[in-house]
């Protein structure tokens, strides 16, 4: 079947931001079909592969070709099949060109073309030289009824500061989907303790500046072979935290300006600069990952990206993905420890005087998806910590001065949405650390849970036990756990010594936590895994079970 281009675009969702979409996707299958004794070669697509966003018919499946290999003219066409060698192929579908504009990247969405709760193999060709393979799954009819749903849960993971080991074992992992929480780079650039870990900024900073800085990153990242086969083995469902641009960040409805948290940028004070900052950072984050998600370089900030979304997985799981950073404001002084306080203490606050993490339209649209859930489960991927978290070690107290403790009245109006909904999960990252807890509205006094909160570790930035320099060892860590059950009630399980990733299923009697900790310390192809803890909670109710 023909289809123009305009045609194609539209039907594909991919008519705004068009200028940074050329050719999309040509998802009409020709008589060619990929060989099976086609060698991957990654020097022509040194980031790999990765695959995102899946829906009952497709996904959308992702690449970056090298400039040295780019061909100017040649189209880059991507192959799909039934099976790994490529003897069963579904089609050949043809991305049109990419260039220097979009960094080379390539995205194809195949929505529409794909059966329902099935397993693909896709790779890409430009010009005689073909990608490694990934593995991407759809999912099931939104009227299906499925036995389970298990994702691998990821967040923190500042390059320099440690390796994927993580990622060699979520990249073995039999799970349905890989759920990214965010701060997939980290703004900085330097040195590194760790051999092979250092990044040189293209602008020279020691913090990125530019566009070009940005995407220095993404493809230093991406061009991690642990991460690589993670992202090649399952299809992800990403959000971002703060680092992606930079830390901390927020925005100022008074004057209508991005700013990052405590100085966290040297040029902070620079309206113009910290702008066209955002800008670059939100436009890199498009380009490098694999999401169906509205973006118009030509928007206003606010209006640029519709990161917010959500995952049918049958009658079983309604996912829900916020964007905690593009709209927040400044949390109040109040709320922030110092020296936090005094540099905020005169920013303004969101929209009615009241800080506000979602902003308006998507605090609107979170409490009508959540309220309108039939599934058994409804899970949030949730960047920041809606639980308190106090843990006071070695008369130092750690205290996430940007989650939602800093948006007391916001915290629990989600909290009353999430309890009109039928089994609340929530999926959490951003505290470099392992939690499993319950969703309360208020955590002054103890009150009934809405829900739990499952938090997943850092992948390799630092915790606890880093920023303290505390002892290593079950015991050290189990002390530590103590001082937080006994600050924080309504936690059932923590743990801020180890690094790794946590896995979440869910099934129509229960939705089960395991928390996996994996030596960063140590090159991936050498870093063990070992179960730090099971926890489970049964349907219809909030109760924590420890299974181990």
């Amino acid at each position: 079947m023909a289809i123009d281009r305009r045609g194609l675009l539209e039907s594909l969702g991919l008519a705004a931001g068009a200028a940074l979409v050329p050719g999309a996707v040509a998802a009409t299958p020709t008589d060619r079909s990929a060989s099976a004794t086609d060698a991957p070669d990654r020097d022509a697509f040194p980031q790999g592969v990765a695959s995102g966003d899946p829906t009952p018919s497709g996904a959308v499946a992702w690449t970056r070709v090298s400039p040295a290999a780019h061909a100017d003219g040649e189209p880059v066409s991507l192959a799909v099949a039934r099976d790994e060698d490529f003897q069963f192929p579904v089609g050949f579908y043809d991305a049109g060109e990419t260039s220097a504009d979009r960094d080379y990247t390539v995205k194809v969405d195949l929505d529409g073309r794909l059966g329902s709760d099935r397993t693909y193999w896709y790779r890409f060709e430009h010009d005689g030289r073909t990608s490694p393979a990934g593995r991407l799954r759809t999912l099931p009819e939104a009227d299906a009824s499925p036995e389970s749903v298990s994702f691998a849960v990821c967040t923190c993971q500042d390059y320099r500061n440690g390796y994927y080991g993580a990622y060699r074992h979520v990249a073995r992992d039999d799970v349905d989907y890989l759920l990214h929480l965010g701060d997939f780079i980290y703004e900085h650039g330097g040195a590194s303790t760790y051999d092979g870990r250092g990044i040189d900024l293209p602008s020279g900073e020691a913090v990125a500046s530019s566009l070009a800085d940005f995407r220095h990153l993404h493809r230093t990242y991406r061009g991690d072979r642990a991460l690589q086969a993670a992202f090649a083995a399952h299809t992800a469902i990403q959000t971002w935290d703060d680092h992606e641009v930079v830390n901390d960040r927020f925005y100022s409805y008074r004057d209508d300006r991005p700013y990052a948290g405590d100085d966290a940028h040297p040029r902070n004070d620079d309206a113009a600069f910290m702008r066209e900052l955002f800008a670059a950072g939100v436009r890199a984050w498009w380009e490098y990952t694999p999401a169906r998600v509205r973006y118009d370089p030509d928007a206003d900030l606010l209006d640029s990206l519709g990161l917010y979304r959500s995952f049918r997985f049958g009658d079983l799981l309604d996912l829900v993905v916020t964007d905690e950073r593009l709209f927040r404001s400044a949390p109040p002084a109040s709320e922030l420890p110092t020296p936090l306080a005094t540099s905020l203490a005169d920013q303004p606050r969101g929209p009615g005087g009241e800080p506000t993490m979602l902003g308006e339209r998507q605090r609107s649209w979170f409490a009508d998806e959540v309220g309108s859930s039939t599934a058994t489960w409804t899970a949030w991927a949730n960047e920041v910590v809606h639980m308190d978290v106090d843990v006071d070690v070695r008369d130092a107290t750690a205290y996430s001065a940007d989650s939602w403790a800093g948006y007391e009245a916001e915290r629990e109006s989600v909290a009353r949405d999430l309890a009109a909904a039928d089994n609340a999960v929530a999926l959490t990252g951003d505290l470099h650390s392992y939690a499993a807890g319950h969703l309360q509205p208020t955590y002054d006094d103890p009150a009934d849970p809405v829900g739990v909160e499952f938090v997943a570790p850092a992948v390799s930035s630092a915790n606890l036990r880093e920023v303290l320099d505390l002892p290593s060892g079950d015991l050290a860590a189990g002390l530590v756990q103590r001082a937080a059950r006994q600050e924080n009630p309504h936690l059932s399980f923590f743990d801020s010594h180890h690094w790794g990733y946590a896995t979440v299923e869910f099934t129509p009697e229960h939705a089960t936590y395991t928390a996996y900790d994996v030596d960063k310390s140590v090159p991936a192809s050498d870093a063990d895994r070992r179960t730090l803890a099971r926890y489970r909670t049964p349907v219809d109710g909030a109760a924590l079970r420890r299974l181990d």
